[in-house]
Parts: structure tokens; sequence; C-alpha cells
């Protein structure tokens, strides 16, 4: 015979197991339904090339900047 903490574990997860999935959105975006880039389209170039791109150059040019005015204050 199970313990009385185990048979209550087992109570829960029957009576709440649709609960959950019932709580389960449905108009919300899932991974099946992503679609691959498509370089055709001119917002997917800029968005997933020039922008990350773009973000890198500028990131090492700040850096570089930041570097440049250290060493002017000393």
């Amino acid at each position: 015979m199970l313990p009385s903490i185990h048979k209550f574990k087992y109570i829960a997860l029957f009576f709440f197991t649709g609960f959950i999935y019932g709580q389960r959105p449905t108009h919300s975006p899932n991974p099946q339904d992503n679609t691959p880039i498509d370089l055709n389209n001119l917002f997917d170039v800029i968005v997933f090339i020039v922008l990350p791109i773009g973000l890198f150059i500028l990131y090492f040019l700040w850096r570089k900047q930041v570097k440049k005015n250290r060493g002017n204050k000393n």
C-alpha cells in the first residue's frame, strides 16, 4: 500500500492534468509555425543580415573610441 503522501500526489496529478493542458495558449507562436529566412524579401535581408553587421561594426567603433578617451585622460 502506498504511503499517504504518494496517494495525494497521484490524486492531484489525476485531477489537475486536464486543468494544466486546458491552460495551454492556442494562438501563441509555436516552433512548428516558423518559416526559413527568405533572402528574396528585403525586410528579412535588412533585419537578419544588414542590422547585425551594422551593430557589430558600431560596437567596435564605440570600443575604439572608449579606449582612445581613456588614453587621453591619463
